[in-house]
């Protein structure tokens, strides 16, 4: 079973993986957000069926725990299976409208993340489609066998995606886009919050429902802004 130490240590060190070519870093979330579903939830009622509602109150929303169990739906199912599903699922999913093209513009003047709560491999099979850098996607991670899923060797909880936001601040400027109180901890370690089409009131400093909206505020403070 995966520990709370293990996983900051594997944390750590793909804080320490990430590209970052320059000082100021945006982080963005990304279900909901760059794609107007959670794919990762999508992913998961199909593998899992129906989850068990009891056994997920016993666990605090966006929690370390929450999360392991939910990955461990996961676990010993046909790999081949599951990446067929992904697969499909994520290519008939859409971005939100223009959002692919904002964030190949802003990768030639900012360094871009994305941080979730979600699963690596399934967040990179989207981002793929615009040969995004998939060093710079920090999210869970499954153990894959040659035939099955495994277990889970890394977990992104509301908390520690705060953790990542401090360590990124010890060397870059930091503006975090978010749009759920999942990432709340993340937008309030930022130097910079905002919100995309939030469904929470006062999430972040600034609140953006256009992508014209979200890029004219980014740039304000990005390079040589305020």
């Amino acid at each position: 079973m995966l520990t709370k130490e293990e996983n900051l240590k594997l944390l750590d060190k793909r804080i320490s993986e990430l590209n970052l070519k320059h000082k100021v870093v945006l982080a963005f979330d990304f279900d909901e957000l760059a794609i107007p579903i959670h794919l990762v939830r999508k992913v998961t009622q199909k593998i899992a069926g129906t989850i068990d509602k009891k056994e997920l109150e016993k666990y605090i929303p966006c929690s370390f725990e929450e999360i392991g169990y939910l990955n461990s739906l996961f676990w010993e199912h046909d790999l081949k299976e599951y990446k067929k599903l992904r697969d499909n699922i994520v290519e008939e999913t859409p971005w939100v409208e223009g959002f692919d093209k904002l964030i190949k513009q802003l990768t030639k003047d900012y360094s871009v993340i994305f941080i979730s709560s979600g699963m690596k491999d399934i967040c990179e099979a989207k981002l793929g489609e615009i040969d995004f850098d998939s060093r710079n996607i920090i999210a869970g991670e499954f153990i894959f066998g040659n035939t099955k899923i495994t277990g889970t060797q890394l977990v992104i909880s509301d908390k520690l995606k705060g953790h990542i936001i401090k360590e990124l601040k010890k060397n870059h400027k930091v503006i975090g886009i978010g749009h759920s109180l999942g990432d709340k901890t993340m937008l309030d370690n930022s130097d910079v919050s905002i919100s995309f089409n939030a469904n929470v009131h006062n999430l972040a400093q600034f609140n953006t429902n256009s992508i014209e909206e979200l890029l004219e505020v980014i740039n304000k403070h990005g390079p040589g802004g305020i």
